[in-house]
């Protein structure tokens, strides 16, 4: 059933804390029952010409197939324009959503439930929305509150209780990485090398909006290996085209797998 988490970078401003970035992560397992799994699954997505982003956990066929589809289209300005606005933008993807599922075979939904988090932006203003369909087989959508602190603003899959109890370490305001928006992927590279749920697992992978651009894909830098989605990165043509990360969430510099010269070393 996977983990997703998602958490938010807020800054000081003349007007006060404004958030400065927004996060969704996972794991990267796809599973079959709990006998067999599959580490390289893509479970967070975005949109490289507009400030969208998107990430599942449960039922894996549904949200994999219809976030396939939702991405293409907004990035070709079919279902949202330059000018919506971040309720617009999460309506219309919702609304989507929701007539994809009418007609999506109902026995493949018989026992599964899914979660669809949608982050998005328009010109400074953030946005976090929740997509659930449950036991009661209702496709639902909620915005999910965002604090004026960095921290975690969601978690779920099977691996929520594991990362949950992990986070509250950091929760401690005596902690090194107390109310900072690298606590939370430090949380999640951990919770993953020691998670017991065999349906969660695999490196993690991770997709970002900050106040300008659009859809930011991170690179991930574990044991002097890079990994893209939970799979191992030979490709070294275009590595410097995206963001590599260290497990404390520090900027990595791709040839060397060091860290980028004149990057800021985090506290463990």
């Amino acid at each position: 059933m996977t983990l997703i988490i998602s958490w938010i970078g807020v800054d000081d401003k003349k007007d006060g804390k404004e958030t400065s970035s927004i996060y969704i992560a996972s794991d990267s397992r796809y599973t079959w029952g709990n006998a067999k799994k599959f580490d390289y699954g893509i479970k967070v997505f975005g949109s490289s010409k507009h400030p969208e982003i998107f990430g599942f956990c449960g039922d894996v066929l549904f949200p994999s197939t219809i976030l396939g589809q939702i991405i293409p289209q907004i990035d070709n300005e079919i279902l949202i324009g330059p000018n919506d606005g971040v309720e617009t933008k999460n309506k219309r993807v919702f609304e989507f959503m929701k007539s994809s599922l009418d007609t999506y075979p109902k026995d493949f939904l018989a026992n599964n439930t899914f979660t669809i988090l949608h982050a998005t932006r328009f010109k400074k203003e953030f946005k976090l929305f929740r997509t659930t369909f449950g036991k009661d087989k209702i496709l639902k959508n909620k915005e999910v509150e965002l604090p004026k602190i960095s921290t975690k603003v969601y978690s779920g899959g099977s691996g929520k209780a594991e990362f949950d109890k992990i986070w509250e370490k950091w929760e401690n305001p005596k902690h090194n990485n107390y109310r900072t928006s690298r606590a939370v992927y430090h949380c999640l590279s951990k919770t993953l090398k020691d998670i017991k749920d065999p349906r969660t697992g695999g490196l993690p992978q991770i997709v970002g909006l900050y106040r300008i651009e659009n859809m930011r894909l991170f690179g991930i830098v574990e044991n002097a290996k890079k990994y893209i989605y939970g799979k191992e990165s030979s490709e070294d043509i275009n590595s410097k085209s995206i963001e590599w990360r260290n497990e404390y969430f520090e900027r990595m510099n791709p040839e060397t797998l060091k860290i980028l010269e004149g990057a800021q070393r985090q506290p463990s």
